[in-house]
């Protein structure tokens, strides 16, 4: 990348911990960006707040407004990823739409519902929505959302990024726990309704009723006070430790009742999983299907047998967003 099209970026999301698909993405933009030869810092608002390179935490409603504004004074485009679901986030994207050829990511699966409820919401949403350079939904149910408010512009992107899919170290007790598992299931929770881990547990117990050596790894915020029969929680991982209880799995397993396109989904496929998941959000082809909230369907599906496949619909993000940033930069160019 050349000096005078170096990319000065400002990455305003959620940053690990805890991880999931938003922050994970972040934070995998941030370091993309940097081995491009870019500038890239992140403005995190979100629960973790713990210091890391390059990470600078918001705060509260006064501090991210003063840093927001030394960054676009610095020149630093400003990259926002946040749900599109609730009150909050549109006001957020209202205030950074302010800066200078701004781009937005819109990342939750429940964003559509959100939108449909009113004309007014539907209405807000496009006012704020022309005021960017480019939007980004991540699955296909966004972007139409999108488009029933009136902007018909977004760019459909999974927030995935397949050169990142790399594993590290096991987390603790896995070599034991896939020792003993036959077959051995894995999935990621969080403290919400819309992860579906109640249809996941009621699922898995009727599977270990039929193979009794079948063991389900858990892992996400909340997860290590499972005490479940077969079931190991392993805690808040950080990604690599992550993609390694994965990599080491027979099945991935994705109950949510809700979703956007799903990263660990991705990266399961990647890995060569197996995947199971509820029919919601965008999945690639690969994965079996089940209707959300049906427990007996989802072990049915857990208990198929499937020879694993690696995913082959997902387009290679970076190449694309690296360029949005290139465009946002010459719209800000010349409109100086």
């Amino acid at each position: 990348m050349s000096a005078e099209r170096q990319i000065k970026l400002l990455l305003v999301g959620d940053f690990p911990p805890p991880h999931g698909g938003l922050s994970t993405h972040v934070e995998e933009l941030l370091r993309a960006v940097r081995g491009q030869g870019g500038q890239c810092e992140v403005l995190d608002i979100g629960k973790g707040q713990l210091p890391a390179e390059g990470v600078v935490p918001a705060g509260g409603v006064g501090r991210f407004s003063a840093q927001l504004a030394a960054y676009a004074a610095r020149g630093f485009r400003v990259h926002l990823h946040t749900s599109g679901a609730n009150p909050k986030s549109w006001a957020l994207a209202q205030v950074c739409a302010l800066t200078r050829a701004p781009i937005l990511t819109l990342h939750s699966g429940l964003a559509p519902a959100w939108l449909e409820e009113s004309p007014a919401r539907r209405a807000m949403a496009r006012a704020v929505l022309e005021q960017y350079a480019a939007v980004v939904a991540v699955s296909e149910p966004i972007g139409h959302a999108l488009a029933s408010c009136g902007y018909r512009r977004a760019l459909v992107l999974p927030a995935f990024l397949r050169g990142m899919v790399q594993p590290g170290a096991p987390p603790e007790g896995l070599a034991e726990l896939r020792a003993q598992a036959a077959p051995l299931f894995c999935a990621m929770v969080a403290p919400r309704p819309e992860y579906g881990e109640p249809v996941l547990l009621r699922a898995f117990a009727s599977v270990l009723e039929q193979r009794p050596s079948a063991r389900l790894a858990l892992y996400g915020s909340g997860s290590e006070s499972q005490r479940a029969a077969g079931v190991r929680g392993f805690g808040e991982l950080a990604r690599p430790q992550a993609l390694a209880l994965m990599a080491a799995c027979d099945v991935f397993v994705r109950p949510t009742l809700a979703d956007g396109d799903s990263v660990s989904v991705r990266e399961a496929l990647a890995l060569g999983r197996r995947v199971v998941a509820t029919e919601v959000g965008t999945r690639p082809r690969e994965v079996r299907l089940v209707p959300p909230g049906d427990a007996a369907a989802l072990a049915a599906a857990m208990l198929e047998d499937a020879a694993p496949a690696s995913s082959s619909d997902a387009p290679e993000v970076l190449e694309r967003i690296l360029s949005l940033y290139q465009e946002a930069a010459c719209a800000a160019s010349a409109a100086s």
